[in-house]
């Protein structure tokens, strides 16, 4: 018997700089989301609140790195983050028997992400949403961080179900109407379908749902030193999710020359992400996968 959600927690700010999520939590604290789904508790919160007061993505380490059991568990991991993840799963969790059933977290990105929905779970669940999500919402991307890590580290992870929506392009510390009003559409969607799960009531989605699954990442060039000496393509800024293949122009060097990619085809997403530069992360990879609702699996495997 499928169980009920009964509680969720809409959470903002657990990176400090991303003021859509933020604002989100702060204006439904005031209004009162609650009035439109009676059927069960929704709570908020503001994960970092010394980073959002500084306007920064965070103190001392990303909190959104910070949620995997060894870490929580850890009691020498006492840096800011580590130390209020831990509160945070005594406040939502704990993991692996959290109180709230499903968390919603709250994101943004400078890089043209479009309304993206992160999932770190590939179950009946999570599937379902994404396809309901993809049906109210047509233009949204569906993203896989779960064949990354078995135990995962983003704050959603938590709960037993978890999503991240993430908006973009969007600068740090900015407030954008449109994207502002994309993550609003986004969260009543999911809280939409939290209503018809819980009714047993979810209508005929697509038996089959394109997800972007995340493999690997591409570094900046560097040179002796160990600084950036290149810049994202012009030609691949703002085209998330676009393929490049074996000599497809990725860097531009300060020198003005071009950079070519030497590797598998692939897609390309979180474009010149700013978030990314303390890593000299410059894009990530990923490939789509389309997912049987039915078996919820990967077709190409179902047809083995």
């Amino acid at each position: 018997m499928t169980k009920k959600i009964g509680a969720v927690a809409v959470v903002g700010g657990t990176h400090g700089n991303e003021l859509t999520g933020i604002y989100t939590v702060k204006h439904w604290q005031k209004n009162n989301l609650r009035e439109s789904y009676p059927e069960f508790q929704i709570e908020y919160l503001l994960a970092n609140k010394t980073a959002i007061n500084e306007n920064k993505r965070y103190i001392e380490q990303d909190l959104n790195r910070c949620f995997q059991l060894t870490d929580i568990q850890d009691k020498n991991k006492i840096n800011q983050e580590q130390k209020l993840a831990k509160q945070i799963n005594q406040k939502l969790g704990p993991k692996g028997n959290a109180r709230v059933d499903f968390i919603i977290d709250l994101h943004t990105s400078t890089a043209n992400m479009q309304t993206n929905i992160v999932l770190i779970k590939m179950d009946d669940f999570h599937l379902k949403l994404a396809a309901y999500i993809k049906l109210q919402i047509p233009d949204a991307i569906i993203t896989s961080e779960s064949q990354l890590m078995d135990d995962h580290h983003f704050l959603c992870s938590v709960a037993d179900k978890g999503v991240v929506i993430e908006i973009g392009p969007v600068v740090q510390g900015v407030l954008d109407s449109v994207c502002f009003d994309k993550t609003n559409v986004a969260l009543k969607t999911c809280l939409d379908f939290v209503n018809l799960y819980n009714q047993k009531n979810i209508p005929e989605l697509n038996p089959q749902l394109e997800v972007m699954s995340y493999h690997s990442k591409l570094y900046f060039p560097c040179d002796q030193f160990e600084d950036i000496n290149a810049v994202v393509h012009p030609s691949l800024v703002g085209k998330d999710y676009s393929k490049i293949q074996k000599g497809t122009p990725i860097f531009k060097t300060f020198f003005g020359e071009n950079v070519f990619y030497d590797g598998q085809e692939t897609h390309i997403a979180f474009v010149n992400e700013a978030a990314y530069y303390d890593q000299k992360i410059a894009m990530c990879f990923c490939n789509p996968v389309q997912y049987s609702l039915t078996n919820l699996k990967p077709v190409e495997l179902t047809k083995l």
